[in-house]
């Protein structure tokens, strides 16, 4: 496959050689990706991210050597540039806040659908954020002190919402990924329009885009 001038390198850290190479042959096909390395501790993964600099990364939490938080923090402190998606089985709102807090602009289960990291990765190699439909919504109400006006007006519900709806989610995808009907995301959508003073949805699709509010 022909690759995009400037592609770049990719850290896929994880302890199990299965999912790597999953992971691996899922992203190869990328044409943005030049190389992906592989690491299996924090260790490697530290050692890869100073020589190789990368600018994404797809970290697991269960790292055998330490606190994947921590290797959040070093991967961005090598390479603040370096975007850092966590793709891990923990899903406590602790853990979530942490990583966010720490550096990492996306926060996915590995129980996600495998077409769901693709886009996911594209969107912060943009600079906006993922966060899974599946991460719990009280976990993002810690990140509403990062969020842009007038987005930090609507609750930790309504802001993924709005994500999903920044993802290009039609209304009955959205209800899918917050489990419910159709109707109430459509009730729902017109407190969102009352409380921002929006009166089309098309815009807040594209004002949240602008603000990197991408689920």
């Amino acid at each position: 496959m022909r690759r995009l001038p400037g592609a770049e390198t990719v850290l896929l850290a994880d302890d199990h050689p299965v999912v790597r190479r999953g992971l691996a042959a899922l992203l190869s096909g990328e044409d943005w990706i030049g190389r992906l390395i592989e690491a299996g501790t924090i260790a490697e993964a530290l050692r890869l991210t100073v020589l190789e600099r990368p600018g994404t990364a797809v970290v697991d939490l269960g790292l055998p050597d330490g606190d994947g938080v921590s290797l959040i923090r070093g991967i961005r402190r090598a390479v603040p540039e370096c975007a850092v998606v966590v793709l891990t089985m923990t899903q406590d709102d602790a853990t979530v806040h942490a990583s966010l807090e720490a550096g990492a602009s996306g926060y996915l289960l590995k129980e996600s659908a495998p077409d769901a990291l693709l886009p996911a990765l594209r969107t912060v190699r943009d600079g906006g954020m993922v966060l899974g439909p599946q991460v719990a919504t009280s976990a993002l109400a810690g990140l509403r002190r990062t969020v842009p006006s007038p987005f930090d007006l609507l609750s930790p519900r309504e802001l993924q919402h709005v994500g999903l709806l920044a993802s290009g989610r039609s209304g009955a995808q959205i209800a899918d990924a917050l489990g419910v009907t159709e109707k109430t995301v459509r009730n729902q959508m017109a407190g969102i329009l009352a409380k921002l003073g929006i009166a089309d949805r098309v815009q807040i699709a594209l004002m949240a885009r602008d603000a990197g509010l991408h689920l």
